[in-house]
């Protein structure tokens, strides 16, 4: 047996009373005047050995009765197995606050059965108990044990949050913060951790605990009454580039998970001014693509959404996205005077082109930054510092069009190829010319040709340079020749190589219609400033081709909200960190203005879809995982109908200190009883 209070038992030095008084006070005689006192010592004879026992009990029960009075302020209890450390207990309650908990269930959202289920257990626990609650947040208010009454209004603040977290992550932390708070404050006598989620099976990443923890797990899992979710997956555009007054169609995928089959769901757009509605059903466990054609009516900014009436969880009912349609493409067109003009007077049809013509030497990252597509026209040779101003350009979101000239330099061409994930070009060949295969279904040739012809076998060069490890290289070939090598190549969506130059020397290429929409289709790609949509906490970097001057922060301006994110500025580029803590806390899902301090672009922000697909850990699975994991106090609950009619089953240390007060109560009755009937 051990004690809470240890210090108070100095008390029991006060049993020294009644052993006094029974020392003086029942050992008095009294003097008592008879004639005779042959009857008295005849009396005192027999009644002798009663009141001897009499008083013996009455010191008995009252040393019980002192005795047990201080002891039950000792508070005495008997340590159970996990429970042999000095120190106060703690209890750890995680609640799951991830968005699959706002799932409907027999009393309210999960997350409001998990807040008053953790509301239920914190009103078991003493109130000197250490509390730990812990949420899909880990922030710096989840570091501390606290007290019960601040553990209870921490509950009441907790709201549904975009990220969640695994099971490793959970215990981990708490592990972590035990440490934490045994290193500074002293150990903890007993640790309870209970752990309230619906236990999606996409977070059951659990590592090895090593050592294997004791303490006892409580395991609570929440079922919403219908485990139905429709929600939008993604959606794109068919054609990747905007144009005004151009036909486009946006897809939208749209994703089931559960088992209601009886399902009419209203989808609807908002696209600048167009509104567009469509009804649809789709069958358990399934998706389904759906199209929204239209022509392009906006210019410039353009901000849009799409929506899904859906009954459970609705974080995942809106698709926002924004883009621009933009008035102008900058071109800057790097080339000598014995380059070929086919390529400025391809870009001189559309006005919507600006075109800067630069000699290699006057290049410099000032003019490359005010461009949006660098072309690179028949030169022969590429020097160090060309090289470093073209890559820094792309790295900052411009993008480049390489058309190599009719007697270049390898080892002045390839070190720039490398850097952009192209292949490296060798020497000419002659051989295997014929236009063999158009990539149609490339995003870059989307929407190009109204129809897809299986036989070209058009010769369109009369001979180019060797690609070197095309088959190893990750740029993908949109325009390939008989020869199986390639005449046209594009990387990442940023770097766009020709394998042949626009020397006569080299063939028509210049003269082929291809060639034209092959520029104009390059400087189209190369227009787009921001991303379509960006997903809060999962893109590190959000890359905006924007100017920010002096050094005043970024701002991202909603309807009613504002929030400072982290950024760095690049020449020419600004990446917006989405994943930090201050982010993942503060933003919401919306559609966002850049200021900096005037407008400078738009950001449409998402929330993940990983907690979307509701697919459950379970009960066995559950238990399996943490026992091979070493965690193996285990209990597990499923709470169904409600967290009221779930029974709590939690482990108390027994504490004595009731029963020893009536058992003081009942030595102080025997004393009474003693006194007043033994006469």
């Amino acid at each position: 047996m051990e004690f809470v209070h240890p210090e108070r038992l100095w008390l029991l030095f006060l049993v020294l009373i009644p052993i006094l008084i029974h020392l003086f006070h029942f050992r008095k005689r009294k003097t008592l005047f008879f004639s005779s006192l042959r009857f008295i010592q005849y009396l005192e004879k027999q009644e002798q050995s009663a009141r001897k026992l009499k008083h013996y009990l009455i010191l008995a029960a009252r040393i019980l009765a002192i005795s047990s009075l201080i002891i039950a302020f000792a508070n005495p209890f008997i340590p159970t197995a996990h429970n042999q450390k000095s120190g106060k207990n703690a209890v750890i309650i995680y609640l799951d606050n991830s968005f699959s908990m706002t799932a409907l269930g027999a009393e309210g959202t999960l997350l409001s059965e998990a807040r008053e289920l953790a509301k239920r257990v914190l009103t078991q626990i003493k109130p000197n108990t250490n509390v730990l609650i812990c949420s899909n947040h880990l922030n710096s208010q989840e570091q501390f044990f606290v007290t019960k009454a601040e553990a209870l209004r921490y509950l009441d603040q907790l709201e549904p949050f975009a990220l969640s977290r695994s099971l490793n992550d959970i215990i981990d932390w708490q592990t972590q913060q035990i440490k934490q708070h045994e290193a500074l404050v002293g150990p903890l006598s007993s640790v309870q951790r209970f752990l309230i989620s619906d236990f999606q099976s996409q977070n059951a990443q659990l590592k090895s605990q090593e050592p294997a923890p004791q303490d006892p797990f409580y395991l609570y899992q929440l079922s919403a009454q219908k485990p139905n979710n429709v929600f939008i997956d993604s959606i794109w555009f068919g054609n990747p580039t905007q144009q005004y007054d151009a036909n486009q169609e946006l897809f939208a995928r749209i994703r089931h998970s559960g088992s209601d089959t009886d399902n009419n769901l209203e989808l609807n757009l908002e696209l600048g001014k167009t509104k567009r509605t469509m009804f649809l059903k789709i069958g358990n466990n399934q998706s389904k693509v759906v199209s929204f054609p239209f022509t392009e009516k906006n210019k410039g900014a353009v901000k849009g959404n799409m929506s899904i009436t859906d009954a459970q969880i609705h974080f995942d009912d809106t698709w926002n996205f924004a883009y621009e349609v933009p008035a102008a493409t900058r071109i800057c067109l790097i080339q000598n005077e014995t380059a070929s003009q086919r390529v400025a007077a391809a870009y001189a049809v559309e006005p919507r082109y600006q075109v800067t013509q630069l000699d290699p030497g006057a290049v410099n990252s000032e003019k490359l930054t005010a461009s949006d597509l660098i072309v690179l026209n028949g030169l022969d040779e590429i020097s160090t510092g060309l090289r470093s101003d073209l890559l820094e350009a792309v790295t900052n979101g411009h993008k480049i069009l390489i058309i190599p000239g009719s007697k270049i330099v390898t080892e002045s061409y390839n070190p720039l190829l490398r850097a952009l994930q192209l292949p490296q070009l060798g020497a000419t060949t002659t051989s295997g010319l014929q236009l063999q295969k158009i990539a149609y279904e490339d995003p870059f040739f989307k929407g190009v040709f109204e129809k897809q012809l299986q036989r070209l076998q058009t010769p369109i060069v009369s001979k180019h340079y060797l690609v070197n490890g095309q088959q190893q290289s990750v740029a993908i070939p949109l325009l390939s020749l008989r020869s199986g090598q390639a005449l046209f190549l594009r990387a990442q969506q940023n770097a766009f190589l020709f394998t042949a130059s626009l020397d006569p020397s080299f063939g028509s290429l210049a003269q082929q219609t291809i060639f034209p929409t092959v520029l104009l289709r390059c400087g189209e790609f190369a227009a787009q400033r921001y991303p379509l949509y960006a997903m809060i906490g999962q893109d590190a970097q959000v890359g905006i081709r924007a100017q920010a001057p002096g050094d005043l922060p970024l701002k991202m301006n909603s309807k009613d909200f504002e929030f400072i994110p982290q950024i760095r500025k690049i020449e020419g580029l600004i990446q917006i960190n989405l994943s930090g803590p201050a982010a993942l806390e503060k933003l919401k899902a919306g559609i966002y203005q850049l200021l900096a301090p005037e407008p400078i672009g738009q950001l449409a922000l998402n929330y993940p879809r990983t907690e979307s697909r509701l697919n459950y850990l379970k009960s066995q699975d559950l238990l399996d995982l943490f026992e091979s994991n070493g965690i193996k106090n285990c209990k597990f609950n499923s709470i169904k109908d409600g967290q009221s009619l779930t029974a709590l089953q939690i482990d108390q240390v027994a504490y004595y200190w009731r029963s020893l007060l009536i058992f003081s109560l009942l030595f102080l009755l025997l004393e009474l009883a003693l006194l007043k009937w033994w006469k």
